[in-house]
């Protein structure tokens, strides 16, 4: 009987691996967190003072005694991104603080790591999933804003001296999400209970703006701006827009060294954080 070698056969998947390896995490957590019904509530809430925006360039075409009480120019679009600042604060709050901390709590994260999934993938899987909430509150409705006094006032905008309108605003609305995001998930690594890490997160955000206000107002210390996070974020925003804010007049390549900072910070407390051994002490 004649003996066919057949030797080691290469194994022939059915469908073709996902090369965005991260995609399924980010998928699954998303549909998660937009199954609750009162984020879904804060979601809807966050874009209130776009419908504002919108009726004062309505009101301003309309009424001209308006735009001399609320001017409609560039700084419109600052003010906005400054109050979404903070929505995407609450954001990350009720849906990201507990991505890594409950795969931390379960042991999850060990079962994704033991995949063909790397440290990079896992990350940037998690990290999609509190930056795709806040761009949905800062990008999102910041473009929506700009077609929007587009139409409603072309001769007022649509101007080349104002060209500059639309990447500030793609600029401001992806320093903000990203830096948050970050900050987040950072923080979520460093705890096992979601509850602890959106407290913590809270804590120091609220924490460093206190801190700030107090030097600032009682002491007259503005170079203070740069101890908080959410005047970092403003005063960038200020500056790419020309807000009049004399609290955050600050030169703008502090506040950016400051959130690069901040954000290599975070990566790297997330590299050290995930991995796929726990080490007991």
């Amino acid at each position: 009987m004649p003996i066919y070698d057949q030797g080691y056969r290469r194994y022939e998947a059915r469908s073709p691996l996902h090369r965005a390896r991260f995609w399924p995490i980010t998928r699954e957590a998303l549909r998660l967190i937009l199954a609750k019904r009162a984020f879904l509530g804060l979601l809807v809430v966050s874009f209130a003072p776009l419908l504002w925006y919108l009726g004062r360039t309505y009101l301003v075409t309309r009424v001209p005694d308006v735009a001399r009480v609320m001017p409609a120019d560039g700084r419109m679009f600052g003010e906005f991104l400054n109050i979404q600042i903070g929505f995407t604060l609450l954001l990350s709050i009720f849906g990201a603080s507990g991505l890594i901390a409950n795969d931390l709590r379960t042991g999850a994260i060990l079962v994704y790591l033991s995949r063909p999934l790397t440290q990079r993938d896992y990350i940037a899987g998690k990290l999609l999933v509190p930056l795709a909430l806040n761009l949905a509150v800062t990008l999102v409705p910041g473009v929506v804003l700009y077609a929007a006094v587009l139409a409603l006032a072309p001769e007022i905008f649509l101007k080349w001296e104002l060209a500059w309108i639309l990447p500030a605003v793609l600029a401001q609305a992806v320093t903000v999400s990203l830096v948050v995001s970050l900050l987040v998930l950072a923080i979520s690594s460093l705890s096992k209970s979601a509850r602890v890490a959106g407290l913590g997160f809270f804590g120091l955000v609220a924490g460093l703006e206190m801190v700030r206000a107090v030097l600032q107002n009682g002491f007259g210390r503005k170079e203070a701006v740069l101890l908080s996070l959410q005047a970092d974020l403003k005063a960038l925003g200020v500056a790419l827009f020309g807000v009049v804010d004399h609290q955050l007049d600050i030169p703008w390549g502090w506040p950016l060294l400051v959130l690069v900072v901040v954000s290599l910070g975070c990566l790297a407390i997330l590299r050290s954080r995930v991995r796929a051994v726990e080490i007991v002490t």
